[in-house]
């Protein structure tokens, strides 16, 4: 909302008397009667009360005073605490009125512009005061914070339910501000990084107000020194506020839906035409600032899906205090209608890099433990970071040995690269959730060719496929000569490249778990999850695996899913000897 500037008029009547007093004597005024705890609380109620509904007023009127009314109602629930901590009705009604004159105050000055990270501007234009803003027990550097969103951000489909914590404050969210490209804050951020923070106006004690500021009224007198609190409801558990220690309260899910709102979504169309318009190039996304000590966890999404499709998963593993001291969430966003070997040798590529920058001398022993996560597709993303490819992919679409075939030197790497590859040493765990190790039979029917059809080739793989197909006549298998085959193509049951990577087998360092979906009984495949059949989700060598009663786009928000993966992660911590650091 937009506040209007129109002056409120407070009107003060002073009124002097003049006594006489007998020569040589000087009478003294008697000195004031201190009120009792309770009366003073009260009486610091009824202005609160007032201030509240004079504030909701002038908010409603677009009047730029009502940021100054929330100011002046906040101290008067504050001073009401203050004054009688040991009463519960006193501290009930204080503690709603702060909330909301709070979160009044919060959005009057976000909409007028008198809220920002260097401080929270209170006052007429004649005299304002800033009150200073800082971060409590934040991940970052308050000059990281970007803004300072007070509005809620509008619900999600993704995200089934929302966690909140009652207690003093208002949940608000931090977006950090991005790197410059060349850092890991500007080569790593998503489009926008937010971070649950909970805002506390904290007040002096009361009394340090005089006769005269108190009897003209909150408009009228000087705002009282104050200090906006932004405090990791994470970290930090209550308000100290005197003798009382009110909880703090806090809204874990508000961030993720910050994040989703500023998050192009993918759909068919974008899988069908994964290189139109947006933001298309595979990349790895840090959805929190890194700190030291914590273990990645590396979510990789499947088919027709972007990041987003994570976020109700990642927003139950809020709730559990291991996963925010011990890891934190990496996503890998690809167009997945593009390339598949291209779109791995991109995450292969990633993951080493975002770990040689944060530990150039390998002494952060979480980033030798990374986790990754994989849904459908994913999970075949994740297994092509942990083998050796040998020269079994290769041989899956060509005759001759890479070392004969005539390819421009500006694309040789990035063949090599897509086709030859070693496994990432620092990968140490892998999650498999309704991943199609041999395929699925809807790649092969009418609905899968359709697909497969549509799809928009991406450009620059394309190029250089037909560049090297024409330069060797003869030298690839008749299906990869005819045209560079889409992510449909690769999930065929008897496609070679699938063929080939089932083959491959993981490293005896790396631990493997398999999640499945199983919803449905074909006939012809047994039980699936409507889309990848149990067996084919099957994987020999898993250290657990576990089925749950879900369909493919379900499995891994299952509460029997979120379950598995605390008791996976769990383990890991135990397994790495990670769980003996703190």
């Amino acid at each position: 909302m937009t506040h209007g500037c129109r002056r409120s008029r407070w009107v003060i009547v002073a009124v002097a008397a003049c006594f006489a007093a007998p020569a040589g004597a000087i009478e003294l005024p008697p000195a004031p009667r201190r009120e009792t705890p309770l009366v003073e609380a009260q009486t610091f109620l009824r202005h609160a009360r007032e201030y509240t509904a004079a504030a909701h007023d002038l908010a409603k009127k677009h009047d730029c005073h009502a940021t100054d009314g929330y100011y002046a109602a906040c101290e008067a629930a504050w001073n009401a605490i203050w004054a009688c901590p040991g009463s519960p009705d006193i501290l009930l009604e204080a503690g709603e009125l702060y909330n909301e004159s709070l979160a009044g105050l919060l959005e009057a000055a976000q909409a007028s512009g008198r809220l920002t990270p260097q401080g929270l501007w209170i006052g007429p234009k004649w005299k304002t005061i800033c009150v200073p803003v800082i971060g409590k027990s934040l991940p970052i550097a308050d000059c990281e914070i970007d803004s300072i969103e007070a509005f809620c951000p509008p619900a999600d489909k993704r995200i089934s339910r929302q966690h909140v914590r009652s207690g003093l404050g208002v949940p608000v969210v931090v977006r950090v501000k991005r790197g410059q490209e060349g850092t890991v804050g500007g080569d790593f951020a998503p489009l926008r990084q937010s971070l649950p923070v909970t805002a506390v106006l904290r007040f002096d004690m009361p009394g340090s107000e005089n006769a005269l500021e108190k009897f003209a009224g909150p408009l009228a007198r000087d705002p009282a020194a104050a200090i906006l609190d932004l405090a990791n409801p994470i970290e930090i558990a209550a308000v100290h506020i005197g003798p009382v220690r009110p909880h703090l309260a806090a809204d874990l899910t508000m961030p993720l839906l910050d994040m989703l709102a500023g998050m192009p979504r993918d759909n068919v169309l974008s899988f069908l035409q994964p290189y139109g318009d947006g933001d298309t190039e595979p990349r790895l996304e840090f959805l929190e600032p890194h700190q030291p000590g914590r273990i990645p966890v590396v979510f990789i999404h499947g088919l027709a899906s972007d990041q987003g499709t994570w976020f109700d998963l990642l927003n139950e593993l809020r709730t559990w205090p291991t996963f925010h001291r011990r890891f934190e969430p990496w996503l890998f966003h690809y167009p997945t209608g593009g390339a598949f070997m291209t779109s791995a040798a991109i995450l292969r590529r990633d993951l080493r890099a975002a770990v040689r920058r944060l530990d150039p001398e390998g002494t952060d022993p979480a980033l030798q433990n990374l986790v990754l996560v994989g849904h459908s597709m994913g999970g075949l993303h994740a297994k092509l970071q942990v083998v050796d490819s040998g020269t079994a992919v290769w041989d899956s679409i060509a005759k001759r040995p890479f070392e004969e075939i005539v390819i421009p030197p500006e694309h040789r790497r990035y063949v090599r690269n897509a086709f030859f590859f070693e496994p990432s040493p620092f990968v140490k765990r892998i999650v498999f959730m309704a991943t199609p190790h041999d395929g699925s039979g809807l790649a092969s029917r009418g609905v899968g060719r359709l697909a497969s059809v549509t799809v928009a080739p991406p450009p620059a793989p394309t190029q250089i496929h037909d560049e090297v197909v024409l330069l060797n006549p003869g030298a690839f298998w008749p299906y990869f000569e005819k045209k560079l085959p889409t992510t449909i193509d690769i999930l065929e049951p008897t496609a070679p490249i699938l063929r080939a990577v089932r083959g491959l087998r993981i490293p005896c360092w790396v631990t493997t778990h398999s999640i499945i979906g199983k919803a449905h009984h074909s006939l012809l495949a047994g039980p699936d999850d409507c889309v990848v059949p149990v067996a084919s989700a099957r994987i020999e060598g898993v250290c657990s695996e576990l089925v749950v009663p879900a369909s493919h786009t379900k499995v891994h928000h299952h509460p029997d899913s979120v379950a598995e993966l605390k008791r996976i992660l769990t383990m890991h911590l135990r397994e790495t000897g990670a769980a003996a650091v703190h």
